[in-house]
């Protein structure tokens, strides 16, 4: 048995600023994370290019990462290298600045860590037992921090909460769907590219099961149809695509929206785990189809993966999977899309007396379904939101003790995760969560009995900002 006073289950973006905060408030911290990476959407999972926060809005430990990148490739000018992000950087970046600032704060970590139960008395957390190879153990701490990327605390817990969409009338939001569902964004399995000099790059076998006509629509010059409506979207030159996600150095980051990489996730992946490496494989596949399609049917043989973009693994494939939704708490507070939308369209939202992060990405949901051709569609319209902050009781659950939650299953709606689950919010989410561990058990009391104006002091004091009017102008 380890006794500690937090544990945080999961290394990602929240749990590596989670630890980190908590560690840097004197308290004792376990973070464990499954793979051999930490870092999670910024490392592991590949999507190295930061996603909104722009400027002014990168603060606490997102503001440290951002730094960290810049400092290693000479500069913000020099990550400006993509036109979806002025911060793009290499997966081993992101893995290997997470890993270093975590460990300076002092927290102990462990990779390589599997969850197979949480220990709870009623309606309390204990803390968790944990599996390595052949190794199990139990960790029993005064607060867990759920940041793993499925949601996988919740699960284990029991703890009530949502999955898929909800309705309009369970959540009052004009763009919920009529009825609830268990519709899901995609996951994605990220590839690291690079470009031969040779002009023939090593190329990538055909998987079983591979159609080139899976990709119709993925460019211009391979759409069967020219207008764009039949596609819900527009139609990208070749050059547009590769210049979506150019890395330093030239390398590409493949996460394209359009007929490319991305694979349905389906219930079963957050309900049953033991579905999970048979739906890994087949995205793996897809996007193994999609890098052979490039280099055969598009022409491009001069683009191949990049071998050493990370450790282990299938050469440059991501060591785990780019999950946009997973499993969401019943929070105190849970976020709709009126908290992230203005009454009129250009208005800035009203400030909230208790928010712990702030973020400016818009309403993006990924789903395949939503560019089939017209009577075949997922229909998701959603209307332009405006900067928002997240408040604390969308990390306090709503009916269990011992327990916060970040990463991507904080309390919000379907509609609203398509803007705070990427890297800088969930960084923020999981720095806030660190705080308020840390303070609850500084104070011997539960997450949810401490003061928001603490949490908040001690975010400030690393830094964050969380007001609009904290901003600079720029």
């Amino acid at each position: 048995m380890i006794d500690v006073d937090i544990l945080v289950v999961g290394g990602g973006c929240s749990g590596s600023a989670a630890a980190w905060q908590a560690a840097r408030l004197g308290r004792s911290v376990l973070v464990v994370e499954p793979s051999r990476w930490w870092g999670g959407m910024v490392g592991p999972a590949g999507v190295c290019a930061l996603d909104g926060n722009k400027g002014a809005r990168a603060t606490g430990f997102l503001r440290r990462f951002r730094d960290a990148i810049e400092a290693r490739h000479g500069g913000p000018r020099a990550t400006y290298t993509g036109w979806i992000s002025e911060t793009c950087f290499h997966p081993r970046d992101g893995h290997e600045i997470c890993r270093d600032l975590v460990a300076e704060s002092g927290a102990a970590m462990r990779t390589g860590v599997e969850l197979d139960a949480v220990l709870v008395d009623g309606r309390r957390i204990l803390g968790a037992r944990l599996r390595a190879g052949a190794e199990r153990f139990d960790v029993r701490a005064r607060v867990t921090i759920e940041a793993t990327e499925f949601g996988d605390v919740l699960l284990r817990a029991g703890v009530p909460s949502r999955l898929g969409r909800e309705s309009r009338a369970q959540t009052g939001e004009p763009h919920a769907p009529a009825a609830p569902d268990d519709e899901l964004q995609d996951l994605t399995w990220v590839a690291i590219l690079e470009r031969a000099e040779s002009g023939a790059a090593p190329p990538v076998s055909a998987p079983p099961g591979h159609d080139p006509r899976a990709f119709d629509g993925c460019l211009a010059a391979f759409a069967s149809h020219r207008d764009e409506a039949v596609w819900n979207h527009g139609l990208h030159s070749w050059e547009s695509f590769i210049g979506y996600a150019t890395l330093p150095g030239g390398r590409y980051m493949l996460n394209w929206p359009f007929h490319a990489n991305d694979f349905p996730a389906r219930r079963a992946l957050f309900d049953e785990p033991s579905s999970r490496p048979e739906a890994f494989a087949a995205a793996r596949r897809r996007t193994l189809s999609f890098v052979h399609f490039v280099q055969t049917t598009l022409g491009r043989a001069d683009w191949g993966l990049a071998p050493d973009a990370f450790d282990g693994g299938e050469p440059g494939l991501a060591l785990i999977p780019y999950v946009r939704e997973c499993r969401r708490v019943i929070g105190v507070n849970t976020m709709r899309e009126q908290d992230v939308v203005p009454a009129r369209p250009g208005e800035r939202l009203s400030e909230i007396h208790d928010a712990i992060a702030i973020g400016d990405y818009f309403l993006d949901h990924h789903h395949s379904r939503a560019h089939r051709p017209p009577g075949e569609r997922l229909v998701e319209d959603y209307p332009a939101n405006a900067p928002f902050q997240v408040p604390y009781g969308c990390l306090v659950p709503a009916e269990h003790d011992g327990l916060l939650v970040a990463e991507k299953s904080i309390s919000v709606t379907h509609v609203v995760n398509g803007c705070t689950r990427l890297q800088p919010v969930a960084f923020q989410l999981g720095q806030a969560a660190g705080a308020g561990a840390a303070l609850a058990v500084a104070a011997g009391c539960q997450p949810r009995a401490v003061p928001v104006a603490d949490v908040q002091a001690a975010l400030r004091a690393e830094g964050s900002r969380l007001s609009f009017a904290e901003l600079d102008p720029s």
